[in-house]
């Protein structure tokens, strides 16, 4: 049998505890390139739904609150409590599909979606929050980046100096590359394929 070894690095995962709340965690990776590519096909995200759910009536929800209390019409009730229903579970679902689970079952727990809270439903009050957050955590992995490759185009560049310092004739154009240590081609490749060298 093999034997198993635990790897562990840092894949960027984050927890967010929602509203305070310790039950109710999600995992998300700010940074996740994924992510940006589910957002950048959120127009096919809502085509799939549209496909699945069908039109939604929301002229059915509004007219609810026209119903007479009195004599209450109940086949107009039904039609906007299904609208209602629709629209809830393709809002979920759209939200499940840009984060790549199901994140809204933690999020809205039993409640509605659409509730209002602070003059807009919460799922919108998610959004925003969630989109600020990942905002900030990327311009934040973007910055340490920058450093990182910083440090190595340093090294690359006191490199470079000792090379052409102990080279008699420096070459006109690079470096000759059979002058260099197998660990110094490395750096060299790694700062090209990263674009920190041309």
């Amino acid at each position: 049998m093999a034997e198993r070894i635990a790897l562990s690095f840092d894949d960027g995962y984050k927890e967010l505890e929602i509203n305070g709340d310790p039950d109710r965690i999600i995992r998300i990776n700010p940074a996740d390139m994924g992510f940006l590519k589910r957002l950048a096909d959120f127009d096919k995200l809502v085509d799939n739904l549209k496909a699945k759910y069908g039109d939604i009536d929301l002229d059915a929800v509004s007219k609810v609150k026209d119903i007479d209390k009195n004599n209450p019409d109940f086949e107009k009730i039904r039609e906007a409590a299904e609208n209602v229903n629709k629209l809830e579970n393709a809002v979920r679902e759209l939200i499940d599909d840009l984060f790549g689970y199901d994140i809204s079952s933690v999020v809205f727990g039993s409640d509605s979606c659409l509730s209002l809270a602070g003059g807009q439903p919460i799922f919108l009050n998610f959004i925003d929050s969630i989109v600020a957050y990942i905002d900030c955590e990327t311009k934040k992995e973007a910055d340490k980046s920058k450093e990182k490759i910083s440090k190595y185009t340093h090294e690359a560049k006191n490199i470079t100096s000792q090379i052409t310092s102990n080279t008699p004739n420096p070459p006109a154009k690079g470096i000759d590359l059979s002058e260099l240590t197998s660990d110094q081609i490395k750096l060299m490749d790694y700062l090209r394929d990263n674009g920190a060298l041309k």
